[in-house]
């Protein structure tokens, strides 16, 4: 794999004070539960975040860091209920005889 391009002038893809790997595109929680951080990037799993294991590897912050792209948005699908056309007329609804009651 190859590490994304970083934009320094517009700031795409660069941090300011260290990588969030929550933030990353390549982090993952692993099920094992001793290495539950991954690195998709590097192939790796690790008791801590990925981007700290890096620095206390390399001793060099990571470089292959790349922000999340932000979902859209679900749009708020507006359903208009026509309820005439729901409901029987009462005429045929079917009348509930006592024995026939819901219970709790």
């Amino acid at each position: 794999m190859t590490v994304p391009e970083k934009n320094l002038e517009t700031g795409v893809g660069v941090y300011v004070t260290g990588p969030n790997c929550w933030k990353c595109h390549y982090f993952a929680v692993s099920w094992d539960h001793t290495k539950p951080y991954a690195c998709n990037l590097m192939g790796f799993k690790s008791r801590l975040l990925p981007a700290m294991e890096v620095l206390r590897t390399d001793g060099t912050a990571c470089l292959g860091f790349t922000e999340k792209q932000a979902r859209p948005s679900p749009k708020s699908a507006v359903v208009s209920v026509d309820t005439k056309a729901l409901s029987k007329p009462s005429s045929l609804r079917r009348k509930l005889a006592s024995t026939q009651m819901w219970e709790a």
